[in-house]
């Protein structure tokens, strides 16, 4: 098991690429605090999971919120007496095109999907500084990269601003033993992804260099890996995960 009795906190837990992440960990033997703002959701995986709740905790938590976060962090030690895995998962999208696209909509991305990056990876580093030792795995995006159909100006601005947060923890942080790296899945068969045409979902996949769609467990893969003690060379990478969409 390559996360055996690691504690590993994932945000936005509750469904899509967070939920994949957390059944991966818990194979992998990790110990999960589960964040979502849906906390029926993460409640109802911990079930699943484990009904014991011996090695999951289920947390009803807004990334954006500090003082939440804050105390959400402490939770998790108290049970757990450590935090040595943080996945920066939660996000949203809200796809216009940008002359419909109002103020308060960019804001809303923004500070979901990279102030809340931002927020956890702050709340995070006290407990992993004293241990001398950390993961912090950040989900960003192709859209961060390449600005790809169906992605609106918000959502490429949030996940290019998590790719730059990556880049600028890592070195900030790597004297104390602690890994910031980033994934940017490309296109991924979601629930949310699923209910768009297919015709709409090959478009975001032109210039793929595999026949094979992009699932789930190919992002929960590479956070396992980028968790793991199998990635300790490896710190302010952005891991394409995208079938070879965009090579670089």
């Amino acid at each position: 098991m390559l996360l055996k009795d690691c504690v590993a906190i994932i945000t936005g837990a509750g469904k899509g690429l967070g939920k994949s992440i957390a059944e991966e960990f818990y194979k992998e033997g990790a110990l999960l605090a589960l964040f979502d703002i849906q906390y029926d959701l993460v409640d109802n995986l911990a079930k699943k999971l484990d009904s014991s709740r011996e090695r999951v905790m289920a947390i009803n938590a807004d990334v954006t919120d500090e003082m939440i976060i804050k105390d959400s962090m402490l939770k998790v030690f108290s049970k757990f007496g450590k935090i040595d895995i943080l996945v920066n998962n939660a996000g949203i999208s809200l796809h216009k095109p940008t002359k419909e696209m109002s103020v308060e909509d960019f804001n809303k991305v923004i500070n979901i999907n990279l102030n809340g990056p931002f927020i956890c990876s702050k709340s995070v580093i006290s407990y992993m500084e004293k241990q001398k030792r950390g993961k912090i795995v950040n989900i960003a995006s192709l859209g961060g990269r390449t600005g790809r159909p169906g992605v609106g100006v918000n959502y490429a601005a949030s996940k290019a601003g998590v790719i730059g947060l990556t880049q600028t923890l890592a070195r900030e942080l790597g004297p104390s033993g602690i890994y910031v790296n980033s994934i940017c899945p490309g296109p991924i068969l979601t629930e949310q992804t699923r209910q768009y045409p297919a015709d709409v979902f090959a478009s975001w996949n032109v210039g793929r260099a595999v026949k094979k769609d992009g699932l789930p467990q190919d992002v929960a893969d590479a956070a396992v890996f980028l968790s793991s003690n199998k990635s300790d060379w490896i710190t302010g990478v952005t891991l394409d995960v995208n079938g070879g969409i965009l090579m670089k």
